[in-house]
């Protein structure tokens, strides 16, 4: 299933239906299937849940916990992993499964415990108790942490997550957290860079750094879109159906910018934090913003296929090539792209002048953009 893809009314009746016959092959369930089958199943219902979360009832929600937590005994970490993929930033993703792969391996834990809204205060508390270091670094590039876990986070004493939990400028602290690692901070030279970095972040940029944190573009992007608009069809600005998008909450990250925006926050280094910390959301919003291209616009070029359109675009922004390595492990591209996939988009963006940006981006009123 490419990126983009929708389930139409005829695919969903598909599904429901390889729902009701796969998903009760209990040969497979009891580990009496042929060599691979459990693998192949688990993957082919994990694929599945994603694509239909939201049209399943409650029964269904719970036939799937079930199916999944069986299958996941039989697979192996790769098979696993990929499910906890599929799975980890549904809102209605079982709540058994989440939990047992948030106490899995660190590779198949990662995105359950970086993502999954199931997943509560209590379960990332007994998480860092009870794992280890690489499970409690995870939970620290987690977006809204609140002060019951960072402080629990922090009492480990552990730098690396500490410098993580202090690059996380979504993450709130206790005084008490802050206090210890402004201490841990005067022996250690990372995560007091991050301290300052986090201090920056707090605080109201001057009128002449405003300027700067906006304007800094050889193009005007807003009229450029302007210009662009007349070409878009109206169906590019509805997520609901796309893949990867309709599970991202955009609502509360375009108020989010808004108000980082009005205070003189919003810049790079503000959008690279969101991008080291996967908040793509937050991210995508807040390149809307500065560039004048609605989110949903945004969004599509940064889940599509035609990675030079969005290329272009960073270009125009004048993201380093450091920023937009960190973009292209967040979001639906860290799901979707190989190592060499991603090292090879991140060479074009270095082949791309700001000319050549330029000249191609005012070609975009003519051509249109590609957004599936």
């Amino acid at each position: 299933m490419s990126v983009g893809a929708t389930v139409n009314p005829s695919g969903m009746k598909q599904m429901q239906l390889a729902m009701k016959t796969e998903l009760v092959d209990w040969k497979v369930l009891n580990g009496q299937g042929a060599h691979g089958k459990s693998d192949e199943l688990m993957r082919h219902v994990a694929s599945l849940f994603s694509l239909t979360a939201t049209h399943c009832d409650d029964e269904q929600l719970e036939t799937y916990d079930t199916v999944l937590m069986r299958l996941s005994d039989l697979v192996g970490e790769e098979t696993r992993t990929f499910a906890a993929q599929k799975i980890c930033q549904l809102e209605n993703a079982p709540y058994n499964i989440i939990k047992r792969f948030a106490f899995d391996s660190i590779k198949v834990a990662d995105p359950v415990l970086r993502h999954s809204p199931v997943l509560t205060d209590d379960d990332l508390i007994e998480v860092s108790e009870v794992k280890g270091t690489e499970h409690m670094i995870s939970i620290c590039m987690r977006k809204g942490l609140n002060s019951l876990v960072t402080d629990v986070l922090i009492r480990s004493g552990h730098g690396t997550v500490m410098i993580k939990l202090a690059a996380n400028s979504d993450a709130q602290l206790s005084e008490r957290g802050m206090s210890i690692l402004k201490s841990a901070a005067a022996n250690d030279h990372a995560l007091a860079h991050e301290m300052d970095n986090r201090s920056s972040f707090n605080r109201p940029a001057g009128n002449a750094e405003k300027k700067n944190l906006t304007d800094d573009v050889g193009m005007d992007l807003s009229r450029l879109w302007k210009r662009i608009e007349p070409q878009i069809e109206e169906r590019y600005y509805d997520l609901s159906g796309h893949s990867y998008l309709e599970h991202y909450r955009f609502d509360p990250s375009l108020l989010k910018i808004e108000k980082l925006f009005e205070q003189g926050f919003l810049g790079n280094g503000v959008l690279r934090q969101f991008a080291c910390n996967d908040q793509f959301a937050d991210l995508v919003c807040g390149i809307s913003k500065l560039s004048g291209f609605p989110h949903q616009i945004v969004a599509r070029m940064m889940a599509c296929l035609h990675w030079e359109q969005v290329l272009v675009l960073f270009r125009l922004r004048s993201f380093t090539d450091e920023f937009v390595r960190d973009i292209l492990e967040c979001g639906p591209w860290m799901l979707c792209l190989s190592s060499a996939q991603s090292q090879a988009i991140l060479k074009r963006y270095q082949q791309i002048t700001k000319e050549e940006a330029m000249a191609i981006a005012g070609s975009w009123p003519e051509t249109g953009l590609l957004l599936e």
